[in-house]
């Protein structure tokens, strides 16, 4: 008798065991899937605005600026305006992007680089040719850059045109020969301030070649702005 109920009951569990699954009630725990509404016409825009902002922040903190193409900041901006043209945000980092190129231009015209500053400069000019304030920007730099500089009124120390140095014009080999025929007439030591290492030993060769035969005493220190200071003769 014991067999034959155990065997009842597990064909009862077979049974059950084949029954399809009941039916989820309304408001059970099964999680219902919500269809989300597609995205307005505006809300694309905002969200395609807020990704091309991002995407162009990151392009200029890497120096991206124009280059390369289709993956730099300025044509990330300049999207930002096509969609929505008085974007705040894409304006102010156009501007941006101009005093960028400003400073490398800068830094490239004090190591006497001054084909370099042009490029950087006529790069500048492009970002926003319609903004007045930034072109009289650009401008100011141009000048501030093509600029001679003034001989101070020491007669120890005289300043050398930083784009003749660069160039190595005939110009700035002139007045190194007279600066070196100086210091030798006066036997005063010369101390070479220059951009660069390499440029002052060009300096100082330039004007020991102009004086053979004499003892050309010097040394050369890198600074701004490039210039020879006459020091007095050491004393015996």
């Amino acid at each position: 008798m014991i067999r034959w109920a155990v065997l009842s009951v597990l064909v009862m569990l077979g049974a059950c065991s084949n029954q399809p699954p009941a039916p989820a009630e309304a408001g059970g725990s099964q999680a219902q899937v919500q269809a989300q509404p597609p995205l307005s016409k505006a809300e694309r825009r905002e969200r395609q605005i807020e990704h091309l902002l991002d995407r162009a922040e990151l392009a200029l903190s890497r120096d991206r600026l124009l280059m390369p193409a289709h993956d730099n900041a300025y044509d990330r901006y300049a999207s930002v305006l096509v969609l929505e043209p008085g974007n705040e945000a894409a304006r102010l980092g156009l501007q941006a992007i101009v005093l960028r190129y400003l400073d490398m231009a800068r830094d490239a015209a004090q190591r006497s680089r001054f084909a370099e500053a042009e490029t950087y400069l006529d790069r500048a000019a492009g970002i926003l040719p319609q903004d007045e304030g930034v072109q009289s920007l650009i401008q100011q730099q141009r000048e501030a850059i093509a600029r001679p500089q003034e001989r101070p009124a020491a007669d120890n120390v005289t300043l050398l045109d930083a784009r003749a140095l660069g160039s190595r014009s005939d110009g700035i080999k002139t007045e190194l020969v007279q600066l070196a025929r100086r210091a030798k007439q006066t036997d005063h030591m010369v101390l070479i301030v220059a951009a660069s290492d390499a440029q002052g030993r060009w300096i100082y060769q330039t004007m020991r070649e102009a004086v053979k035969g004499y003892l050309l005493r010097g040394d050369i220190q890198v600074g701004s702005p490039a210039r020879i200071e006459f020091l007095p003769p050491l004393e015996e």
